[in-house]
Formats: C-alpha cells, sequence, structure tokens
C-alpha cells in the first residue's frame, strides 16, 4: 500500500468516527501536499536514475578512447589501438610527463619514477587490454 492510499484510508476513518469537518479538511489538505510532495520525489529519483545510466556510459566509454589515460597502481597509462603506451605518464605532474624505469635496462622495471617531479611508484605490471 502506498503512503498516499494509507492517507486517504485515514481521512476514510476520520470521516466515519465523526470528525469535525475542520479535521476532515485538514486532513485532506495535508493528503494533498503529500500527494504533491510523492509526485515531485518519484520525478526527481527517474531523472537522478537517468542521469545515473548516463554517467555510467561515460564511464565505460571514456575508458576505451584511444589517447586516453588509465590509472592503474598510481601511474597513469596512454590508451593505444589495441594496448597500452610502453612507459607510463605522472599522475603527479599537471602535463604527465613520461616516466622511466628504475632499473632503466629491461623488460620489467623495479620502479618508475617521473622525469620531471621525481615521483616514484612500484611497477605493479601495466594495465590488460
Amino acid at each position: 500500500m502506498s503512503a498516499a492510499d494509507t492517507a486517504k484510508d485515514i481521512i476514510r476513518i476520520a470521516s466515519t468516527a465523526h470528525l469535525s469537518k475542520d479535521i476532515i479538511d485538514l486532513l485532506e489538505k495535508k493528503l494533498a501536499l503529500l500527494t504533491d510532495e510523492n509526485a515531485m520525489l518519484a520525478t526527481k529519483v527517474s531523472q537522478l536514475e537517468v542521469e545515473n545510466r548516463q554517467l555510467k556510459t561515460q564511464v565505460q566509454n571514456s575508458q576505451t578512447v584511444t589517447g586516453a589515460f588509465q590509472e592503474h597502481f598510481g601511474v597513469l597509462w596512454k590508451r593505444m589501438g589495441k594496448g597500452f603506451e610502453p612507459f607510463p605518464y605522472c599522475k603527479q605532474c599537471a602535463n604527465h610527463p613520461v616516466m622511466y624505469g628504475q632499473p632503466p635496462f629491461g623488460d620489467e622495471p623495479e620502479l618508475w619514477q617521473c622525469s620531471k617531479c621525481g615521483f616514484i611508484a612500484p611497477f605493479a605490471g601495466r594495465p590488460k587490454v
């Protein structure tokens, strides 16, 4: 039973319980206000649900755009056609310079270090495609 149905039942009970006309009129006004408020809340919920779906779609689409950054274990990776660039970018610097591996030689470094600010992040693998 909805809130509006409950309120209508209360007014019906009040009218059969021989309450004064003033009290019944007051209850009817309160019912109208509650009904309007309920309708406004239902509309707002519907709008928020639509907005939520739109935002989820935007987030999903933004992760698959070529050239977009994806954060993975404290560093930013730039997406290429079917994967990611070989070196990450610094998330601390505003212009996101390329980070380099420490030690500098080898396929998988122990650490990533920013070429500008010196920010260090552990190597935790590359993001999965």
